[in-house]
């Protein structure tokens, strides 16, 4: 079993990696002119490199070419070495690149080249290759190995079934400044996908990572008083939040996902150095402050470098739904205690997603991994977000989370998956039947009266009926 990690390489950047395959993909392209994007899907599956092409012109994508890049081919070198330099020891690295190719000034186009890349998803079929194996998950995490805590539940629930036994690191194994400098590297890797194609979807995921986790305010101009337990955030604290002015004459309260981020912002302000007071505080309650104070236009994350601007409206749509940020924290943290106490709880509540055929709204269902197969895992949600990344176009229903998982099984459903990307967790019908039927027998056992009657065989009750 290796552990030995991975390193990258000395060469090329990562963009100048990027420019390399977008060049590649211009070369040999055969379109017709006109297109605003090209994306292209890579993965390694079988010993071989694999693509899938999709073309954007206006709101229409088209489907191209999808199968193995030949062995030979030139571009192979480069799209090797993006994936190593992508390693991060015990986080891994992508199971899924995603390379945007962006056409402007049309007939001769200038083009822009950007990457996505997914760590946690689980590949999907795009040709004749047919799904990953544990096979593949297990030569992958050889190469790239990971902390037990970072490999996604789809592959090890692959490997279980398979009956293959995966490597994993210790841990501790991740870089100390992987795993407390960024403080929510799920929402700083979403910004980056963003950055490399900004569009709406890409916005939503970055707000769906806002659902769980921490960031960062700045608050060196506040008046902070310890509190009497030790708290940096007393009673007698006066919190002014950052804040920044924008050019089109807005205003945008400023969060950030590591210190050296908002590092960068404060010295753009204060040439005589030192350091920002940073407040380390919930990610929904960062959208919460936004959405309760009328002076925020927008929030804007790592604005210094990469970042994004969410406006107002997209954040009120997220927290004004309901959301269960229990669930959604439980899962991040692969908590499986929290995980039923956020199932569970009288006030927990849960969402589904559905398509609309007449007068009937289908909820929907998780695609089976067997061609033709009937699907049988219901698909819940803790947020809007996670119900619009999946597809904007469904509608959204919430219910107290009991009433979903019970309507999960009066529907038939053999599963239930919360969540439609990464991190998920799936329940089997039989897993929810046993926690209902806990929680019930419990809440009747403290529903029963304190002093109840004797019962028919006491004594004193027959005495009583004889008198």
């Amino acid at each position: 079993m290796s552990e030995t990690p991975a390193t990258p390489k000395p060469g090329p950047g990562e963009q100048e990696l990027l420019n390399t395959i977008g060049t590649w993909i211009l070369s040999v392209l055969r379109t017709e002119p006109g297109w605003d994007r090209m994306v292209v899907d890579l993965k390694f599956q079988g010993g071989r490199v694999h693509l899938r092409v999709r073309e954007q012109r206006g709101q229409e994508v088209v489907p191209g070419t999808a199968g193995p890049i030949k062995e030979d081919s030139a571009v192979i070198p480069a799209v090797e070495q993006l994936r190593q330099r992508s390693y991060v020891r015990g986080r891994g690295t992508w199971f899924t690149a995603t390379v945007v190719v962006l056409a402007q000034g049309w007939p001769e186009p200038t083009h822009r080249i950007g990457g996505t890349y997914d760590f946690d998803g689980e590949p999907r079929p795009w040709g004749t290759e047919g799904p990953w194996t544990a096979q593949d998950v297990l030569a992958h995490l050889e190469e790239f190995p990971r902390t037990r805590a970072r490999i996604p539940a789809w592959a090890a629930e692959l490997a279980v079934r398979e009956g293959v036994e995966l490597p994993a690191l210790e841990p501790g194994a991740e870089p100390e400044a992987d795993r407390e400098g960024v403080v929510h590297p799920l929402v700083r890797a979403a910004i980056d996908r963003f950055v490399g194609a900004p569009d709406n979807k890409a916005m939503i995921e970055v707000i769906r990572q806002c659902m769980a986790g921490s960031l960062l305010l700045d608050v060196t101009a506040s008046t902070l008083v310890q509190g009497p337990d030790g708290q940096a955030v007393g009673p007698g604290s006066t919190l002014r939040v950052q804040t920044l002015g924008e050019s089109d004459g807005t205003r945008s309260l400023a969060a950030y996902t590591s210190a050296a981020e908002a590092q960068a912002m404060y010295d753009r302000h204060h040439s005589d150095g030192g350091k920002p007071v940073l407040l380390r505080e919930s990610a929904v309650k960062v959208l919460q402050m936004l959405v309760d104070d009328p002076q925020h236009d927008h929030l804007a994350i790592d604005p210094a470098g990469q970042g994004c601007r969410i406006s107002r409206p997209q954040i009120e749509w997220a927290v004004r739904a309901p959301h269960n940020d229990v669930v959604k924290a439980a899962m991040l943290e692969n908590n499986m205690s929290q995980l039923l106490a956020g199932l569970l709880a009288p006030d927990g509540v849960l969402l589904l997603g559905a398509r609309v055929q007449g007068e009937r709204a289908v909820p929907v269902y998780a695609k089976p991994q067997e061609d033709g197969a009937a699907p049988d895992t219901l698909l819940l949600f803790t947020s809007a977000a996670e119900v619009a990344v999946l597809d904007p176009a469904l509608e959204v229903r919430s219910a107290p989370s009991r009433q979903a998982l019970r309507f999960a099984l009066d529907s038939g459903a053999a599963k239930v998956c919360i969540n439609a990307h990464p991190p998920v967790a799936t329940l089997t019908a039989e897993q929810l039947l046993e926690l209902l039927a806990l929680v019930e027998k419990d809440e009747a056992e403290k529903d029963e009266p304190v002093g109840a009657g004797p019962s028919a065989g006491d004594d004193s009750s027959r005495g009583a009926r004889e008198d």
